[in-house]
């Protein structure tokens, strides 16, 4: 096993990252607080508890910010009802819900909720 450092041979560029994202911070709500802003981009994949989404956010107080969809808005996502340029309104509710698990044991967590224009 080599203790130096690798570097690149003579006459190699080395890649510099230039991520538009790499500054654009992950939020994770709190009981009470409110996402409000343009969806500008939708992230999908797959894990090993399922697929998940990532939205990016222009929310009017925050700027722009990306969120990992939970509860109604992963539900949301998945049903292709959020579309990049629309707005969305994300808020974590204040009051628990217990969740009971397959083999018995219970969860609390305060649901995440989600909603569009055009409600009347």
């Amino acid at each position: 096993m080599s203790t130096e450092n690798p570097t690149p041979p003579d006459g190699y560029e080395r890649f510099e990252s230039n991520d538009p994202d790499s500054d654009v911070p992950t939020v994770e709500l709190e009981p009470g607080e409110v996402l409000d802003g343009l969806v500008l981009d939708l992230t999908e994949g797959e894990g090993d508890y399922g697929p998940w989404y990532r939205l990016k956010i222009k929310d009017e107080s925050r700027g722009v910010v990306r969120y990992f969809a939970k509860d109604e808005v992963k539900r949301a996502a998945a049903q292709d009802r959020i579309e990049v340029g629309e707005q969305i309104w994300v808020a974590m509710a204040t009051d628990e819900v217990t969740l009971e698990r397959d083999d018995g044991s219970t969860h609390d967590y305060n649901p995440t909720k989600v909603a569009f224009p055009g409600g009347s």
